[in-house]
């Protein structure tokens, strides 16, 4: 007889979004049906080839077979300060104000675990990334404060709302509205961090390279006391790699790092080594070319969605930056939501991301071309 266990009450949490989007993707594809799957944020076009060499070449070094460092192997520590002077203009301590991650969503939920006692405040906007208001908040018992994000304030929260957090997790390019945060808000952020010293802001910053025109500034350019953390999932279409890093005020990375020290055993050095082959491929703040080429196919997708879904009366809010369509289908997106999929369409709805996203949905356009201009023909034929 098998046994019933009960797990822990922190677990009682609804499905993660995501993961239960691959399982619909996966029941479409096994019965047969065309699959056009706008849903995860999971780029199609391939790593640069030159992180693919700094991979096998890093394979054929010793240490590659030994326990990575938990804090990360200095010389990738070295590229990312390098990288953060070249693109921010922020010097960075490679010994004291670095982490290299299992990607920027592990770091995202540890920094919360290393600071956060039960029920301290966590403020997290909404609609957010999940993790913020799950892994960051309610698996270590904290008490949630939505701060809520609205269109009519480009999806930038009120800062006045937020009293005695712990954390204030904010994410800038933005994931689901793909919003931009201008320096006058950055300002007034860093003002709040000045005011609020036992709190910590957590910056989240993975898509700071997939923005079209105006490349965004670090929340450190505005005060050093921060931790942001950035991801090559998105710079470089490598999400399988799971490599990011944390920057930012020492005692926070230090207490990243500790609490890493008890859970994981650090990033393969192969992996480390692709991320600063990425890093050290820029000129200052100017990419290589592979990531120009990622901005503009990615562009050029989201405005043909936006262009086929906003001539057919849906209300789109209209960014340049992330490769994510934020658009409004009423006040209950789930039905939308449900016959796109009849029709062999996988969208996110926008309750996903936090009760304020009710009635929206996100399309990310990380599929081929092809894909997204048969679910644009298809979501304009469901008005």
């Amino acid at each position: 007889m098998t046994s019933q266990i009960k797990q822990a009450l922190r677990l009682n949490l609804p499905a993660y979004p995501f993961a239960e989007l691959e399982r619909k993707a996966s029941e479409i594809k096994a019965s047969g049906r065309p699959l056009f799957d706008l849903s995860i944020g999971d780029p199609d076009l391939s790593p640069p080839s030159f992180l693919i060499d700094a991979i096998n070449k890093a394979l054929e070094d010793p240490r590659s077979h030994q326990y990575p460092s938990c804090r990360g192997d200095r010389d990738v520590r070295s590229s990312v300060a390098r990288w953060f002077k070249g693109r921010f203009g922020v010097d960075i301590d490679p010994d004291k104000q670095v982490c290299i991650l299992i990607g920027a969503k592990e770091g995202l939920g540890n920094i919360a675990r290393a600071l956060v006692n039960p029920g301290d405040i966590v403020a997290t906007p909404d609609p957010a990334y999940p993790v913020y208001f799950r892994a960051g908040c309610k698996l270590v018992d904290g008490r949630q404060l939505g701060i809520k994000l609205d269109p009519e304030n480009g999806f930038l929260p009120d800062l006045s709302k937020i009293k005695n957090a712990k954390i204030l997790y904010l994410n800038y390019p933005n994931n689901p509205t793909g919003a931009e945060a201008p320096d006058d808000f950055l300002v007034e952020l860093a003002d709040l961090v000045k005011q609020n010293p036992d709190m910590t802001l957590v910056y989240d910053m993975a898509y700071s390279e997939m923005s079209f025109n105006r490349p965004p500034r670090s929340i450190l350019e505005f005060t050093p006391d921060a931790v942001e953390f950035h991801s090559l999932s998105k710079m470089a279409c490598a999400t399988g790699f799971r490599v990011g890093f944390a920057v930012g005020e020492p005692n926070r990375i230090s207490a990243l790092i500790r609490m890493k020290e008890e859970i994981d055993s650090g990033v393969p050095l192969p992996f480390q080594r692709a991320l600063a082959a990425m890093l050290d491929a820029y000129d200052g703040s100017t990419p290589p070319p592979e990531v120009f080429k990622y901005r503009e196919i990615f562009s050029r997708r989201k405005t043909l969605l936006s262009d086929a879904l906003e001539k057919h009366g849906f209300d789109i809010f209209r960014t340049d930056a992330t490769f994510y369509i934020w658009f409004r289908v009423g006040d209950d997106e789930l039905p939308f939501i449900a016959r796109a999929l009849e029709r062999g369409v996988l969208l996110t709805p926008g309750s996903g991301f936090g009760s304020n996203g009710k009635g929206w949905v996100r399309a990310s356009v990380t599929a081929p071309d092809e894909t997204v201009s048969a679910a644009a023909e298809i979501l304009t034929g469901l008005v």
